[in-house]
């Protein structure tokens, strides 16, 4: 899954920067698993979210310029009853409607999406 990888490079990536132990831009890029182009992205970003991020030539190192915590929640959630998905917000869905809940003026959806499972299972 990308989402978790990247989650993953982000948190190694931030490990190695705190201990100062990265290596030049292109061993990073590999230890990381990325092109030196990706690796530039994710260090932007850091500094995007106020976590200044340099590099020194002298010792061969990314280092935060100033101390800074990092913290990446993520969670899942299995869904078992269907009264579950009704508190799901977001994303968007497609509906082919009968041609029947359309009066020509006035489209009334709800009792089409009381009845939605009902009216599928007979499909």
């Amino acid at each position: 899954m990308n989402l978790i990888r990247s989650i993953n490079r982000v948190e190694k990536l931030h490990t190695l920067i705190l201990q100062e132990k990265t290596g030049t831009p292109k061993q990073l890029a590999e230890q990381l698993g990325t092109s030196r182009a990706n690796l530039y992205l994710l260090i932007s970003q850091l500094n995007a979210l106020d976590m200044p991020v340099s590099y020194s030539r002298k010792y061969e190192t990314f280092f935060y310029e100033r101390e800074v915590r990092l913290s990446i929640l993520f969670k899942v959630e299995g869904i078992e009853k269907d009264e579950d998905l009704r508190k799901i917000n977001g994303g968007s869905l497609a509906f082919f409607l009968p041609s029947n809940l359309l009066d020509g003026a006035n489209l009334s959806l709800h009792s089409y999406f009381a009845n939605t499972k009902s009216q599928l299972t007979g499909l």
